[in-house]
């Protein structure tokens, strides 16, 4: 893992800690930081999702909810949301960095909607 603190911020079995980071991975391996925030950024108002699968978390998707039709899955298909608040309220591209890689792993550990950081 290239942060040497993910493992004590986040924690769980370690086969859905490994998960969550190959989807984290994955994603910024298509989209950098930056270019997340800027695209959570410009629609503000919209749901934008990390699409992917617990059976082929290699493929990797980001979709932007323009007609309000997708919802927070955690189960095989997975649609994680992608937390605003550190892309637009209040900028910081560590803390989006560090909400981010929660929020992929709570949906893999399956929370409640209510528990991801919006």
């Amino acid at each position: 893992m290239d942060n040497p603190g993910y493992e004590q911020v986040l924690c769980g079995p370690p086969h859905l800690v490994r998960l969550a980071e190959l989807i984290y991975q994955m994603l910024v391996s298509k989209y950098s930081l930056e270019e997340i925030m800027a695209l959570v950024a410009k629609h503000r108002n919209k749901m934008m999702f990390i699409v992917t699968s617990r059976s082929n978390p290699g493929k990797v998707s980001l979709v932007i909810d323009m007609e309000g039709k997708y919802r927070y899955s955690s189960g095989g298909l997975l649609f994680i949301p992608v937390p605003k608040k550190f892309a637009v309220l209040e900028p910081d591209k560590h803390y989006f960095e560090q909400t981010l890689k929660a929020n992929i792993l709570l949906a893999v550990l399956g929370v409640d909607e209510k528990e991801l950081h919006r």
